[in-house]
C-alpha cells in the first residue's frame, strides 16, 4: 500500500461492470503489492483540463475533513499482496454467492446486484506526478507511485469521482476521499460508508486493488477494504511472496470478507521512510464493481478480532496497481461520515 509514486507495469485485461440495463452483476478482479519503497517521480506533467463539475455530496459533514492530507509528513508507502491461492475469475454464482472462496483456487462468481449506468466523466484536473491536495466537495486526493513507467489520475470535481490510467508502472496508487488531522479515532468521528461504481481495464496481470484505503497513527496502521481486483485475486501472500497472517472473517453488506494482517518492517509510511507497522486487509470473497461499503463495520469488526486502529489520517476510495497497465473510471464515488 502506499501513498503516491510512479511505478512500472504489466499486461492483462479486466472488464469491469457492464453498464446498461442488461447488466447482470459485478465481475472479479485482483489485488496488489506488499512492497513499500521510496517514491520516485512519475513521468508526465501536471495540468488543468476542463471544468470541475457541480458540487457533490461527499464528506462535507465530516467536521475534521480537510482538503489535503494533514499530520506528520514523511515518505509515502503502499503495499498489497501477491496472487496467493486465488482462482480465476468465473461467471457463475447465484445471487449473492461467489463461486470459489478466497485463496482456495476456485473461480469467483458474480453477484445478483446490478450496477447503475455509467455516466461518462468529463473535465477535471489531471495529475501525473506524486501529488496530494484539495479535490473539492470536502475531499482530498493523493497520487503516489514509484519505479519506472507512467501514470496519471484526473480528479473530476463531482463528489469523489476520479479516473486514472497507468502503463508499465511498478507501483501506482491513486485515491480520493476524506482526510483527518490524526487527533480522533473513527468512533469519535462518526459512522463511515462509501458508494462506488467503476469500470476498469487491465493488461499484463500484475496486481490491482480497488476499494477503501487509509492510515491511522498511534498505532501506525495501513488498511484496505478490497471489493474488486484485477486478474489475480488477493489472498494470503504479499507481492514479495511472504505470507500474510490469516486473522479470521467478517460479514458486511451481505458478503463474507477474509481478514489478513501483514507486518511491514522498515518500509515507507505516512510518518517516515523507514517505519514498522501492520497492514490490515478485508478481501471480499466475490468481486463487485459497484455497491455500498459499510466502512465502520470493518473498523469495529477488525478491533473485535484483535486488530487495533489509531487516530484517523484518511479514508479514501482507491486504485492501486503493480506491474501492469490499465485504466479505471469511478463514475460513482462518495465517502461519507455521519
Amino acid at each position: 500500500m502506499k501513498i503516491l509514486a510512479p511505478s512500472r507495469w504489466s499486461l492483462g485485461t479486466l472488464a469491469a461492470c457492464l453498464a446498461a440495463a442488461a447488466f447482470t452483476g459485478c465481475s472479479g478482479s485482483e489485488e496488489g503489492k506488499d512492497d513499500g519503497g521510496s517514491g520516485g517521480s512519475i513521468a508526465g506533467s501536471t495540468g488543468a483540463s476542463g471544468g470541475g463539475g457541480q458540487p457533490g455530496a461527499g464528506g462535507a459533514d465530516a467536521t475534521s475533513a480537510t482538503g489535503g492530507v494533514t499530520g506528520s509528513g514523511g515518505a509515502s508507502s503502499s503495499s498489497s499482496g501477491l496472487p496467493g491461492a486465488g482462482g480465476a475469475t468465473g461467471g457463475g454464482g447465484s445471487p449473492g454467492d461467489g463461486g470459489g472462496s478466497t485463496g482456495e483456487g476456485g473461480s469467483t462468481g458474480s453477484g445478483a446486484n446490478t450496477c447503475p449506468p455509467a455516466t461518462p466523466l468529463t473535465g477535471g484536473r489531471e495529475y501525473c506526478s506524486n501529488s496530494k491536495g484539495n479535490a473539492g466537495n470536502g475531499y482530498g486526493y493523493e497520487l503516489w507511485a514509484e519505479g519506472s513507467g507512467t501514470g496519471c489520475m484526473t480528479v473530476h470535481g463531482v463528489d469523489a469521482a476520479f479516473s486514472a490510467k497507468w502503463n508499465n508502472v511498478e507501483d501506482f496508487l491513486a485515491r480520493v476521499g476524506l482526510d483527518f488531522n490524526q487527533t480522533r479515532k473513527h468512533a469519535q468521528i462518526g459512522t463511515f460508508s462509501a458508494e462506488f461504481a467503476h469500470t476498469k481495464t487491465e493488461e499484463d496481470g500484475g496486481l490491482t486493488y480497488i476499494g477503501i484505503y487509509g492510515w491511522t497513527v498511534n498505532p501506525l496502521r495501513e488498511f484496505y477494504i478490497l471489493d474488486d481486483w484485477g486478474s489475480v485475486k488477493p489472498a494470503g501472500f504479499s507481492s514479495d511472496g511472504t505470507p500474510r497472517d490469516e486473522v479470521g472473517t467478517l460479514t458486511a453488506d451481505g458478503e463474507t470478507y477474509d481478514v489478513w494482517k501483514k507486518t511491514r518492517v522498515n518500509k515507507p509510511a505516512i510518518t517516515g521512510s523507514s517505519e514498522t507497522f501492520d497492514q490490515y486487509f478485508s478481501i471480499r470473497r466475490t468481486a463487485r464493481t459497484c455497491g455500498t461499503i459499510s466502512v465502520s463495520e470493518h473498523f469495529t469488526k477488525w478491533e473485535a478480532l484483535g486488530l487495533p486502529l489509531g487516530n484517523l489520517h484518511e479514508v479514501k476510495l482507491l486504485i492501486e496497481s503493480q506491474n501492469n497497465s490499465g485504466t479505471i473510471n469511478f463514475t460513482t464515488a462518495k465517502v461519507v461520515v455521519k
